[in-house]
């Protein structure tokens, strides 16, 4: 009957999807993480600390001494990642996807350089200086990674586009605070430098790739501009 009729349209399919279905759907973007990962231990297995690698080194390394404290913000380089994906997420859905797409594509990169360019790295020290928790969290992870594949740092380049997408959404406005996270970011990416992970020259080759980056972004962007 017409008076107890039900209204079908709330149940029906193939509408705009909710806010949340759509962040969620967003979050295929983060798949690449788990599978750079397991990429990541299958490099290291194909190019191992015995290998004939390349090393990477110049003059300025010599120059930097080895600080344990720096550990700290070496650790701090994963959930800054996840903190400005987040926030790029819910805040700013064009920047969070340019995000993504360069750590998949400069992290991905950086895998097929290494396979076809090995590389690696001759700064550790055969014994640490002190014996505290940082040199313990330091010995952690050379016992997690090896000193091969260090050109680009991941490292850096995570870093790097952390910094640009920092300054490139108008989601943050306060230039004390875009002032405070690049001096963050740029810790964090000389802590590699500093705990013997990485030489200087792979973080300058990291902030070559990001710039390489930045600047096709720039391109894209352009052009979308004009076809508005």
């Amino acid at each position: 009957m017409e008076g107890n009729s039900i209204n079908l349209a709330k149940y029906k399919t193939g509408g705009a999807a909710s806010p949340l279905a759509h962040k969620l759907r967003l979050l295929i973007y983060a798949i690449y993480v788990p599978i750079y990962i397991g990429l990541f231990f299958v490099v290291e297995k194909l190019v191992p600390e015995t290998s004939d690698y390349w090393p990477s080194y110049i003059f300025i390394d010599d120059y930097i001494p080895f600080r344990e404290e720096f550990v700290i913000f070496y650790y701090l380089w994963y959930p800054a990642l996840v903190a400005i994906g987040v926030f790029l997420l819910i805040k700013d859905e064009e920047e969070y996807k340019k995000y993504m797409i360069g750590i998949i594509i400069t992290f991905t990169f950086t895998l097929i350089f290494c396979l076809l360019f090995p590389n690696g790295q001759d700064l550790r020290p055969e014994t640490f200086p002190r014996d505290n928790i940082f040199t313990h969290m330091i010995g952690a992870i050379y016992g997690a990674d090896t000193n091969t594949n260090v050109i680009p740092s991941v490292h850096g380049i995570g870093a790097f586009l952390g910094m640009i997408s920092t300054h490139r959404t108008k989601q943050i406005t306060s230039k004390a605070l875009i002032f405070g996270l690049d001096i963050v970011w740029m810790i964090i990416a000389m802590s590699t430098c500093f705990v013997k992970q990485h030489s200087i020259l792979d973080i300058f080759a990291a902030a070559a790739v990001c710039a390489v980056m930045y600047f096709v972004n720039k391109i894209i962007d352009k052009r979308k501009e004009k076809l508005k």
